[in-house]
């Protein structure tokens, strides 16, 4: 290449780079008191898309992934004024046709104004505040055609009802849960103080210093747990709110605000997922489908996985089609879930745990909860818990948040249905123990309400201890030893801190066992631990089911032959041993929510179909025979077909500081005492077969194997945060040394 032609080349690129940065809105930020915040781009649109992304609109509106959504929304607009301004405004961005965007502010205009609301309706501010993105819209989109009279009657609008919005304004409403971590700041406040940046910057300070100060701390803190504690039913209000922040100011320039550990929140929601397409309960709600959520998060991150969970049941309300429109990737393909490990753990702030035997209609699901920290509103009092689906719901969360007495202060709500009574946890009751300082809460004998079931307002609220949010942790978390298809998933915590003084120490163990077989499937085993202050504190190890159990002896059955199910549990009760242990079924007519003498009852919505609702009507409570202080449940749970008659025999073993459980081809063992075990033992093994093993609760470092006194594994690590070691053996005697 001679030369001039190198010099063309060059200035060619030049002349490119300077009219891309010409497109692009010039990154700016400011302190606001001392807060760093984005200063919106001096140019229009700015709000959900730029200049430089009006071409890739006009793309959009005829791409064949979207071309229906469009054609759906310009159907709504001839029913929903909202939406007809939208749509328009779209259009003009498209068109530039000046008469259609006179036409559209004036009828924005003429919307905003005369947008009344009774602000004694409950959750009224979530329309008044989309009544402002609407009216965000039409002034930033089609900002050129815009008097100076127009300018000042749509800043009175959005001011009017940014008064209106339960956060108030300025904005002070609480920021990690409830009704302010929701469109309020991160989408309504927001999207209108872009818009009138220019003429009036204060709308849009105070919302992203609000943004900047108290919600994207709180987030940052809980997304590395690749979880969210509000439960299935409100993600799609709360999680999809942290998604309009990301948009918002990755489109003005900004890239992305937010950790990006944001990815792996919806990956919660694809472990959750059950066969029928329905998701394991969790909070409030009865597992309601990660629709928006999961779309704009998959399409921001490129991620295939979330989007495949997503088109298990595609759908975006009306409300929100816009948003697919300007944000979904209709290019990205989804990827199997299949190729997933089987198991996930989800970390600090939650210490959880969901195990699969695979992904099909014949899969098991196992939940496990330890609940590092209890964020209040919408996540139950539920640490330790444990949920499982086979051929149907098997051990359930109960209760109900709807119905004739189900609402956020309901009595069966505050009594039941929030309660640890009605999960798969432990209860310790002392009749005089008071729940919170007002005394309008039932003693239902479970977990203490952190700081009086107060939200959290801020991040540093939730993290100081005097306000007790944290309520447990985790000891040990593992699963292996194929990391894709584990033949175990252990996690185990102290809980201790979830209940009140009654307690000294409570701890749970779980061990959920894939057993690769068609018709035992699985196993989940649970090891407790509870010291209580005061020996006559009655105990309980609670198992709820949607269909009566039936109990014989130490063996529980939980069959089901409703709605097509048909799973069944089988449990045996290994600790407290047969004659020191009382099972009681609890439930039916009557008694669908007992806690301790009183019947909470909530009945369905009349026009509610009961076969979309699980709210789990018997359980089982097991407790010890005799008072103690420290008692100890052990319990395995076999998983099987309801025409399964005979499941393994299981049996305990016990040594001088273990105790454990043996059925089939698997061993587990558990620490006597729930303490690690610091010091050498022995285990027999029997004849006559070959035993997976799995031995818990060591001490980190270094173990020597042996059997029948000779080497058999020199060195084998015990990592730290596991304190496990797995192996396969026939029978003999094996001693494990440190």
């Amino acid at each position: 290449m001679n030369i001039k032609n190198r010099f063309l080349v060059v200035l060619s690129i030049i002349l490119s780079a300077e009219l891309s940065a010409q497109q692009r809105p010039v990154v700016k930020w400011t302190l606001i008191d001392s807060i760093s915040v984005p200063v919106p781009p001096a140019e229009h649109p700015r709000l959900f898309l730029t200049s430089g992304d009006v071409p890739d609109l006009k793309k959009r509106v005829s791409h064949p992934g979207l071309k229906q959504v469009w054609e759906e929304l310009q159907e709504q607009a001839r029913k929903n004024v909202q939406i007809q301004i939208e749509v328009d405004a779209a259009k003009f961005l498209m068109t530039g046709d000046k008469e259609l965007g006179l036409r559209t502010l004036e009828l924005a205009l003429k919307t905003l104004e005369k947008a009344e609301y009774d602000l004694t309706v409950q959750d009224v501010t979530r329309p008044i505040g989309r009544m402002m993105v609407t009216g965000a819209i039409a002034y930033d989109w089609c900002y050129p055609l815009l008097t100076t009279l127009q300018k000042k009657a749509f800043q009175d609008q959005f001011f009017r009802l940014a008064k209106q919005l339960e956060c108030g304004y300025p904005p002070k409403h609480g920021w990690v849960t409830g009704h302010g971590s929701e469109w309020m700041v991160m989408r309504d406040m927001l999207s209108a103080g872009i818009a009138i940046y220019d003429e009036i910057p204060e709308m849009y300070q105070h919302a992203a210093k609000t943004f900047f100060a108290f919600l994207l701390p709180a987030r940052n803190f809980w997304y590395p747990g690749h979880a969210f504690h509000q439960g299935t039913a409100y993600a799609e209000t709360r999680f999809v709110s942290d998604l309009y922040p990301l948009w918002i100011f990755d489109r003005m320039g900004f890239g992305n605000v937010y950790d990006p550990a944001q990815q792996f929140v919806p990956y919660q929601w694809i472990y959750l997922r059950r066969p029928d397409n329905q998701l394991l309960r969790a909070g409030d709600g009865q597992g309601r489908e990660p629709k928006l959520r999961s779309l704009l998060c998959a399409s921001y991150y490129k991620d295939g996985y979330v989007l495949s969970d997503y088109l298990k049941n595609p759908g975006i309300d009306d409300m929100n089609k816009l948003f697919q429109l300007l944000w979904s990737d209709p290019d990205l393909k989804p990827l199997p879930v299949t190729d997933l490990p089987l198991t996930r753990y989800m970390d600090f702030p939650y210490g959880w745990m969901v195990a699969r035997t695979g992904w099909d209609e014949n899969s098991v699901i196992a939940e496990m909860k330890v609940n590092i920290f209890n964020f209040n509103n919408h996540q139950h009092h539920d640490a330790g818990a444990f949920q499982i689906y086979y051929k149907g719901p098997l051990a359930v969360d109960a209760g109900l948040y709807q119905g004739t007495s189900g609402g956020y202060s309901s009595p069966h709500n505050k009594n039941y249905a929030h309660r640890t009574i009605a999960h798969n946890s432990l209860l310790i009751y002392d009749s005089q123990e008071q729940f919170n300082t007002r005394g309008d809460y039932g003693n239902d004998g479970g977990q203490r309400l952190p700081n009086n079931r107060r939200e959290p307002g801020t991040l540093q609220i939730l993290l100081d201890p005097a306000n007790g949010y944290q309520t447990g942790k985790v000891q040990a978390s593992g699963f292996g030893p194929d990391l894709k298809t584990p033949d175990y998933s252990y996690l185990k915590g102290d809980i201790t801190l979830a209940y009140s003084k009654k307690v000294k120490e409570v701890k749970r163990s779980f061990v959920f066992l894939n057993l690769n077989n068609e018709r035992i499937p699985a196993a989940l085993i649970v090891f407790d631990k509870i010291v209580s202050s005061n020996p006559e504190f009655d105990k309980y190890w609670l198992l709820h089911s949607m269909e009566e159990p039936l109990v014989d002896r130490n063996i529980t059955s939980v069959t089901l032959n409703e709605r097509g199910w048909s799973g069944k549990l089988v449990n045996t009760t290994l600790l407290p041993e047969y004659v020191n242990a009382i099972i009681n079924k609890v439930g039916g007519p009557g008694k669908e929510y007992w806690v301790f003498g009183k019947n909470y009852e909530n009945e369905l919505p009349g026009s509610a179909n009961p076969i979309n609702f699980e709210t789990g009507r018997w359980r089982i409570e097991l407790q010890p025979r005799q008072s103690d202080t420290e008692d100890y449940f052990l319990n395995i749970m076999q998983l099987t077909g309801k025409a399964n008659m005979q499941v393994y025999q299981a049996e305990r073993i016990d040594g001088v500081n273990f105790t454990g459980v043996i059925f089939s081809d698997r061993m587990v063992i558990f620490s006597k005492t729930s303490d690690v075990i610091d010091s050498s033992f022995s285990l027999r093994v029997p004849q006559g077969r070959t035993y997976k093993i799995l031995l818990t609760d060591l001490l980190q470092g270094t173990w020597q194997v042996r059997k029948d006194s000779n080497p058999l594994i020199p060195a084998i690590l015990v990592k730290s945060g596991e304190g496990t070691i797995y192996l396969e053996g026939t029978g003999g005697e094996y001693t494990f040394l440190r």
